[in-house]
């Protein structure tokens, strides 16, 4: 993935018959979505005219061009990202967009190395870390917590882990 761009949501579904799509959001707030200007889709530049919010992290959105529930069919699960330059500075050292953590080293409390982000997922409880561990060549998924990831350092890029008692 491009470094200079963010993910800012992902467009779950078509919504009714003229276009609207419902997009989960990963921002703040979702109605913040649609503040940074034009968003990337599929490599394509787009305008998001009007947004709805209808629950925690999910709007309703209307799109520039798309005006057919068959137009935004062709959206269903596609991401949506916008330049990293649009975004505000962030304005503490702990600060950190989601995306900054893919492909970080984890690290034990030894300083042994663990493994590495592959993505970050929130299914709705809260996010969830995928991490490539080295030894075993196989992925784990945690909850991304302070209990176990107590540090995380963005400019050296590697994040502590606290091993939970029920992984080996």
């Amino acid at each position: 993935m491009n470094e200079d761009l963010v993910c800012m949501g992902i467009i779950t579904s078509p919504h009714g018959i003229k276009g609207a799509v419902k997009v989960k959001t990963f921002t703040e707030k979702p109605e913040n979505i649609s503040l940074y200007g034009k968003l990337i889709i599929g490599g394509e530049n787009y305008d998001m005219d009007s947004v709805s919010v209808i629950g925690n992290n999910l709007v309703i959105a209307t799109i520039s061009g798309v005006n057919s529930r068959n137009k935004a069919e062709l959206l269903r699960n596609k991401k949506l990202y916008v330049e990293r330059n649009k975004l505000p500075k962030l304005s503490d050292e702990n600060e950190f967009y989601q995306s900054d953590l893919v492909n970080m080293e984890v690290r034990l409390r030894n300083d042994e190395l663990y493994g590495y982000i592959k993505s970050v997922y929130n299914f709705g409880s809260g996010d969830i870390l995928e991490i490539l561990v080295i030894n075993t060549k196989e992925n784990v998924m945690l909850s991304f917590t302070e209990e176990i990831f107590p540090y995380v350092n963005i400019k050296e890029r590697y994040i502590m882990l606290n091993m939970p008692e029920f992984i080996d």
